[in-house]
């Protein structure tokens, strides 16, 4: 008790320092602002006694100017009076004098006398009533007296718990405080007074607070080793809302691309200490089409928004594209398999998943793909104008979306992505805009609008986020990327059309690495660019031409999606296979996917599996 009544005495004694600081504050605000109105005043009455004075100046001339007039005049007619008055002038003398005066009357009855005056009495004060009002205005919102107190109790952590940790990668949440009222801070300058505890299987943790200056912080965090911990994040000491939480950091293996004998490609991929032949697909699914039945649903048929009926669970290692049967230790390219709707399993008579026998399916065409941090795959169908969501095993959990122009639909949805908050992300390509879904799929907000200004769109493609929200755009037909932050407010742009370094034609993927470089696959100038996280051009590295003889006449080898995986590794669709680069852009190896060409691509974080679209397909490897 001792110990807070000394606290207590030393906040009070901060509490009257920092009173007289916020003292000092205003009437040096004041003392400012009664200057610039005390200069403005002078300049204005300066002006005033300026114009008085020449008005008057001139005003004083004139009527010295009318007085001389009359003077003259007057004392002419008494010089004459005076002369005929003298008898004693010789007649030649008063005829000299005649003329004179004849002159001298002539003159003054010929000049023209102004007689009204030469200027008015006015001078006008003109008042801008709008900057008045703005002025007014400005002055009742100059300054608030607040307690700046933050309520520890009603501030929030906001995170992602579905988010896996890996040691040595760096992760976030934000803090969103409130006062102790309930209101939300809107401005921030407190990050000092918050404090991050770690309680856990290591104190091997790097942690750092940004001030998000609108009443929001962000901390980002690295753990150096795996294990549990409890993070207590306090402000004044005191555990804020869902202070402490638990995280569990893993240890990441990464996937491990090896050489493999099954392909005349010769080369594969694999998780590390395993041997997988290229192409080995886990598992496959469709994308859920709009039905119409030319026939009755039997009882082991689905309609759309149900979930289909398996006529088998099984998952095949292996397959024969040659024909129908499934071998585990054959591996053949030749015949493009058709999916029959159940994981890994062919059949050369179509039947896709979720549709019934003797329904036709409306065109589906995935565009954007991305994972969320449960595992769900959420892909964007640019034909049926709407994103589905999948869990990680393909069974349809829920859609989103329709065509049109209205908040929430979509006119061909392409790139796809998720925010630290679990937010979607959706490039609303022929909308040109982005449009902003919480996890749930209601909207949100949207930003953009068609043009070429800042912030505006020609066929926005592919769309990623970086460890900050901030968001990254492929403005496809302006030949640029544009930065936003993570409200959709405009940050900067670089590139332009052109095939030189940082330039483009046609944008089409885009993706960022751990280290924030940002990596853009330029399609028709088939390479693909690096650059920093302000958009400075650091490398190109050019996909690998294939062997096989008459694919790509010409020799073009054209970049679609591209992502990256949990060691920076960058795998790029293009024509027919999935190319995989280092993260310096040095080749390792490419696989075919089996399902046909090859458009979007991502990598699932938890399971290190790689998800690839092809019109509406999607494997998984």
């Amino acid at each position: 008790m001792a110990n807070g009544i000394s606290k207590c005495e030393e906040m009070i004694k901060e509490l009257e320092i920092n009173s007289t600081t916020t003292q000092t504050q205003i009437n040096q605000l004041f003392n400012k602002i009664r200057t610039k109105l005390d200069e403005k005043e002078q300049e204005l009455l300066n002006k005033l006694e300026e114009i008085e004075k020449y008005k008057k100046k001139e005003l004083e001339l004139q009527k010295e100017e009318l007085k001389f007039g009359i003077e003259s005049i007057i004392g002419s007619c008494q010089m004459i009076q005076n002369s005929i008055s003298l008898s004693n002038q010789s007649d030649a003398r008063l005829l000299s004098m005649k003329n004179l005066y004849q002159s001298r009357l002539d003159f003054l009855s010929n000049k023209v006398w102004k007689i009204e005056p030469c200027h008015n009495s006015f001078i006008r004060f003109s008042i801008n009533e709008n900057k008045e009002q703005s002025i007014y205005s400005s002055i009742s919102n100059i300054g608030v007296i607040d307690s700046d107190d933050i309520s520890a109790e009603k501030s929030l952590i906001l995170r992602d718990e579905n988010q896996t940790i890996y040691e040595n990668k760096e992760f976030s949440f934000e803090i969103t405080t409130y006062s102790t009222e309930g209101k939300k801070m809107e401005k921030g300058g407190n990050s000092k007074n918050f404090s991050i505890h770690f309680e856990g299987a290591s104190k091997n943790i790097d942690s750092q607070i940004s001030d998000l200056n609108n009443g929001k912080y962000r901390v980002k965090m690295k753990m150096k080793d795996v294990g549990n911990y409890s993070i207590f994040v306090k402000y004044h000491e005191i555990d804020i809302l869902f202070s402490p939480f638990e995280i569990q950091v893993l240890k990441l293996i990464p996937r491990a691309y090896i050489n493999s004998a099954a392909s005349n490609y010769g080369l594969g991929f694999g998780q590390t200490n395993q041997s997988v032949g290229i192409g080995q697909c886990k598992s496959t699914f469709q994308l859920q089409a709009q039905l119409r039945s030319n026939n009755n649903f039997n009882s082991n048929q689905s309609h759309f928004g149900q979930q289909p009926t398996p006529t088998s669970t099984s998952t095949s290692t292996g397959f024969s594209f040659g024909n129908n049967n499934f071998n585990n230790n054959q591996s053949h390219f030749g015949q493009q398999p058709t999916p029959t709707g159940l994981f890994g399993q062919f059949s050369t008579s179509p039947s896709f998943f979720g549709q019934p026998s003797g329904s036709t399916v409306s065109s589906l065409n995935s565009k954007g793909i991305t994972i969320n941090s449960k595992g769900n795959i959420l892909i964007s169908d640019e034909d049926s104008h709407q994103i589905q969501i999948f869990d990680s095993e393909g069974k349809f959990v829920s859609n989103f979306g329709s065509k049109g122009n209205g908040n929430g639909q979509f006119h061909n949805p392409a790139g796809i992505t998720i925010n630290s908050k679990g937010n979607i992300l959706v490039c609303d390509q022929n909308n040109h805009r982005i449009q902003i879904f919480n996890s749930e799929g209601k909207f949100i907000s949207k930003f953009g609008l068609q043009g070429n200004e800042n912030g505006q769109f020609q066929s926005p493609g592919d769309i990623c986020v970086d460890l900050d929200d901030h968001i990254y755009v492929c403005d496809i037909k302006n030949y640029r990327i544009q930065i936003f932050d993570s409200e959709g407010k405009f940050i900067s742009t670089f590139g332009s059309q052109g095939n030189g370094n940082g330039q483009f034609n046609n944008p089409i993927g885009i993706t960022i690495n751990s280290k924030g470089n940002i990596i853009v696959g330029d399609q028709n100038n088939c390479k693909i660019q690096i650059f920093d996280s302000k958009g400075k051009y650091l490398s190109t590295f050019e996909l690998k031409k294939h062997n096989n003889e008459g694919m790509f006449p010409q020799g073009h080898i054209y970049s679609r999606g591209i992502c990256v995986d949990l060691s920076d590794n960058i795998l790029v669709c293009e024509n027919q296979t999935i190319q995989i680069f280092n993260s310096e852009g040095t080749y390792i190896t490419n696989f075919r996917s089996g399902i046909g060409s090859p458009t979007h691509i991502a990598v699932d974080p938890k399971t290190q599996n790689i998800i690839v679209c092809s019109g509406s397909t999607i494997g998984v490897y």
